[in-house]
């Protein structure tokens, strides 16, 4: 399973090859073809171009089924689309999940500009231990060359692409 967060990180691991299972952030299909889209804000979920074949989560507030579905976050409102897309994948499947583009602590920028800037710092502590938490469910491995500020493993691009294949 392979979770695609914003970072600039990505760009280096979007010419891998589709893979069964994958969840993008905000505008991700503007890069990468994903199975499923998550969004947090509702600025981006009325932003989105809709296209077929993808399926479409936001928080339980945003959620407009049928083109929107709801994510039950147990976590409360201080999260974002990334960690949204962690619990999405944890209620898919429990296999192991791959985060491509978490760049916290090393970058401020988002691949995509947001209204609300993107240079804003993308996560807080709290997300930081909403991640730890999670990684307890099912294992989560984020993918970087850099030494993120994440509390759960973290693996070169070269391991991961060795992982895959």
């Amino acid at each position: 399973m392979i979770v695609w967060f914003n970072g600039p990180s990505q760009k280096e691991l979007l010419h891998i090859p589709i893979q069964p299972n994958e969840i993008g952030c905000n505008y991700i299909r503007q890069v990468r073809k994903v199975n499923h889209v998550v969004c947090y804000d509702a600025e981006v979920v009325n932003n989105i171009e809709i296209e077929d074949g993808v399926t479409y989560y936001s928080r339980v507030d945003w959620a407009t089924p049928p083109t929107w579905k709801p994510i039950i976050n147990p976590y409360g409102t201080g999260i974002n689309s990334g960690l949204l897309a962690i619990i999405l994948a944890q209620n898919i499947s429990e296999e192991t999940i791959y985060v491509i583009g978490c760049d916290w602590g090393t970058q401020k920028q988002s691949v995509f500009t947001y209204a609300k800037g993107s240079k804003l710092r993308k996560y807080n502590n709290g997300m930081r231990n909403v991640m730890f938490e999670l990684n307890k469910k099912s294992p989560i491995v984020v993918v970087n060359d850099n030494v993120p500020d994440v509390k759960v493993p973290v693996i070169s691009k070269f391991e991961f692409l060795q992982t895959i294949q």
